[in-house]
């Protein structure tokens, strides 16, 4: 097979990966084959809620797992790197000197024992509002240099990977039940709010809005939904909804947050939200994909969603 047949061999892997995920770690495979890089990483970090899941299919899943547990969070380089355009590949020099991540701890140990070198291509597919989605290669150690025909690889294959990602998750947003499509739910008298599993705000209806710009029971926190009477519960009726949620546990329900000054407590619904088709969710992308739908009802206006 020619180098031009690989390239389009990959090219089709890629979106196939976009519709069965689980042909991502052959697809990244391949490609960090095509590059010749020793390792390959699909990642992505939520900032505010401190989660980090990524697909990275040539490490030691032990290494892996410790990585997300500490290392993603004490890495200097991450937040470095979430300043650069989105679609545009960096190097780690363009971050970093390399001396100088030479000698910080998450190099020595945990970069160096996982075998990664410093020579690193990166290239962001989200950056902003807390959140950072990226795909990034590395050499093994002893080799230092990216080379321009490993740029090259890694250039061409970039936009077929960022369209099929885009492409998951429309196929994740069509596969949502219609009457929790946004559109019909801006038109909504109550207040409705689509919530991700970590209860970061990804959609809030018009009343909505209104609701959490007033700072009354609910409101915002650095994006997520967060109730001013100290209560979690609604974050863990949220959190049920999750696919990774026990099965033998409810999921969803409702509760009640208290406001002040005599005020009667909203009344809060929270529906999980399940995928009419086989498109599976990928938090490793941050696509930002809703898993539950939370409706409040103020007693005082008996206001509410079906």
């Amino acid at each position: 097979m020619s180098f031009e047949d690989d390239i389009l061999a990959l090219i089709d892997l890629i979106y196939e990966a976009g519709v069965d995920s689980t042909l991502w770690p052959r697809a990244l495979i391949s490609l960090a084959d095509n590059i010749g890089a020793a390792h390959i990483t699909l990642s992505a970090m939520d900032f505010r809620a401190r989660t980090y899941f990524s697909v990275a299919p040539r490490t030691d899943p032990a290494m892996t797992a410790i990585y997300r547990d500490y290392w993603a969070f004490h890495n200097p380089v991450w937040r470095l790197s979430t300043a650069w355009p989105v679609g545009e590949i960096y190097l780690l020099d363009n971050l970093i000197l390399r001396e100088d991540f030479a000698a910080t701890a998450v190099f020595n140990e945990w970069f160096r024992p996982a075998e990664f070198g410093l020579a690193t291509m990166s290239a962001n597919l989200l950056a902003g509002d807390g959140l950072s989605a990226l795909i990034a290669v590395a050499n093994a150690p002893g080799n230092d240099e990216i080379t321009a025909e490993q740029k090259h690889i890694f250039e061409a294959a970039l936009p077929h990977i960022d369209r099929a990602v885009r492409i998951h998750r429309e196929l994740r947003m069509c596969s949502l039940d219609h009457d929790t499509g946004p559109e019909r739910l801006e038109s909504l008298q109550c207040s409705v709010i689509l919530v991700d599993g970590a209860a970061r705000v990804l959609f809030a209806n018009a009343a909505a809005r209104r609701l959490l710009s007033s700072g009354t029971g609910l409101a915002f926190k650095e994006g997520y939904l967060h109730s001013t009477d100290g209560s979690a519960a609604v974050q863990r009726l949220i959190a049920s909804c999750t696919p990774k949620a026990p099965a033998w546990i409810t999921h969803g329900g409702e509760t009640s947050i208290r406001r002040g000054s005599g005020r009667s407590p909203l009344r809060v619904t929270v529906t999980p939200l399940r995928s009419n088709g086989a498109v599976a969710e990928l938090p490793w992308l941050g696509l930002g994909i809703p898993v539950a739908m939370v409706t409040v009802v103020d007693p005082a206006c008996e206001t509410w969603v079906h």
